[in-house]
C-alpha cells in the first residue's frame, strides 16, 4: 500500500505538483490553511516528485514566491481585519494561547520570526498577528523571506533526496520514512528550543 502510494506521488508531473504547491503555500499564511494542514508534509511530497536538480530548484523557487505572496496577504488581512479575525469563530478555535505566543515572537529578534516557519501552526499565524500589532510590512517581510527561503529549501531538498533513494531502492521505503519523520521532529524541537532561548534572553 505504501509502495503504491509513493509510486503514485513520485510519478506526478511537475506541471501538476507545482500549481498545487503554489496555491497551498499562498493560502497557507494568508487565510490560515497552515493551521489545518502543516506545509511541511506538502513540501516533502513535492520534493519527492523531483526527478532532477532542476525540478527541485523550480519547486524551491515557486515555493518561496508563494510564501512571499501568502505572508503579504496575511499581513494585509491582519492590518485590515486583525481584531475581527482574532475574536471571530476561527480565532477562538485557534485559541488565545497561540495568538499570544505569536505576539511574543514578534517582540524578539528577527531570527526568531524567521525560524517560526519551522514550527507548524505558529508560522501560519505570524503574518496576521504582525499586521494586527502594526509591525511594518518591510521589516516583517524581510524576516519572513529569510525564514520561508530556509524552510522551503530544507524540506523540498529532504523530499527530493528521500524520493531519489526510494526510487532506486524501493525496499528502503520504511527506513526512509522513519528517518524523515525523525529529522522533521528534530528540526521542530531544535527550533522551538532556539525560540524559547531567545525569549529567556
Amino acid at each position: 500500500m505504501l509502495n503504491d502510494l509513493l509510486d503514485f506521488v513520485t510519478r506526478q508531473d511537475l506541471g501538476v505538483v507545482l500549481p498545487i504547491m503554489l496555491i497551498f503555500l499562498t493560502l497557507d499564511a494568508s487565510v490560515g490553511v497552515g493551521l489545518i494542514t502543516p506545509g511541511d508534509t506538502l513540501l516533502l511530497l513535492a520534493g519527492a516528485t523531483a526527478d532532477s536538480v532542476g525540478e527541485a530548484l523550480v519547486l524551491i523557487a515557486g515555493g518561496i514566491a508563494a510564501c512571499f505572496a501568502g505572508a503579504s496577504g496575511g499581513h494585509w488581512l491582519g492590518r485590515r481585519y486583525g481584531a475581527r479575525l482574532r475574536h471571530g469563530r476561527l480565532g477562538r478555535r485557534i485559541g488565545e494561547r497561540r495568538w499570544r505566543k505569536a505576539e511574543r515572537l514578534l517582540d524578539r529578534s528577527g531570527w526568531a520570526l524567521a525560524l517560526a516557519y519551522f514550527v507548524p501552526v505558529l508560522h501560519a499565524l505570524t503574518p496576521a498577528v504582525a499586521g494586527t500589532v502594526g509591525m511594518s510590512y518591510r521589516r516583517f517581510m524581510l524576516w519572513a523571506t529569510v525564514g520561508s527561503t530556509a524552510w522551503v529549501s530544507t524540506y523540498v531538498t529532504l523530499g527530493a533526496v528521500a524520493g531519489g533513494v526510494v526510487r532506486r531502492h524501493a525496499e528502503l521505503l520504511l527506513p526512509v520514512l522513519a528517518a524523515l519523520a525523525l529529522i522533521v521532529v528534530a528540526i521542530t524541537y531544535g527550533v522551538r528550543r532556539l525560540i524559547n532561548g531567545n525569549r529567556h534572553h
